[in-house]
């Protein structure tokens, strides 16, 4: 009698488990989180602490520092765009950018902000993973109001160095 009730109670058990286990594992295998913080310098821009974090469906871009290496740390400009690129299977792709137009004045540093978005997509439809992401690199155009010559600076930040 004990029998009727315990083996059928045990296969229900044995199932629920099977189906928890399963559903974990597609959970996990489907919510991967890549993150990058990436510094780098050019002759006359320093940037600091960038973040670039990718999940499931979300691309996170910014809360870097920029600063201009001067000795007194102070420089000023008539304009100033910050562009943040991104290489993606032989695609130039724009992750953040800001423009100024007037003046700025350098005095310390420069927050880039942040950015967040659905990130892009490969040519398949699915949403871009860091396995694709050949290059990283930020670009600073920006008139000194010393010179009045326009200038551009690229800081390159991050590369995959073998891409199967």
């Amino acid at each position: 009698m004990v029998h009727k009730i315990v083996y059928p109670v045990l296969i229900f058990i044995i199932c629920v488990l099977l189906a928890i286990v399963i559903y974990l594992n597609h959970r996990n295998a489907t919510n991967d989180f890549y993150h990058l913080r990436l510094s780098g310098e050019s002759p006359h821009w320093e940037l600091d602490g960038y973040q670039v974090e990718l999940t499931s469906g979300i691309l996170n871009s910014g809360n870097g520092k920029l600063r201009f290496k001067t000795r007194g740390n102070d420089y000023t400009t008539n304009y100033f765009v910050f562009e943040m690129n991104a290489v993606i299977n032989k695609k130039d792709i724009t992750l953040q950018s800001i423009a100024v137009s007037g003046t700025e004045d350098f005095k310390n540093e420069f927050d880039t902000g942040a950015i967040e978005g659905p990130p892009p997509i490969t040519k398949d439809g699915k949403a871009i993973t860091f396995k694709d992401i050949d290059k990283i690199y930020a670009v600073i155009h920006w008139e000194g109001q010393d010179d009045g010559i326009a200038h551009k600076e690229i800081i390159d930040l991050y590369e995959l160095a073998n891409k199967n």
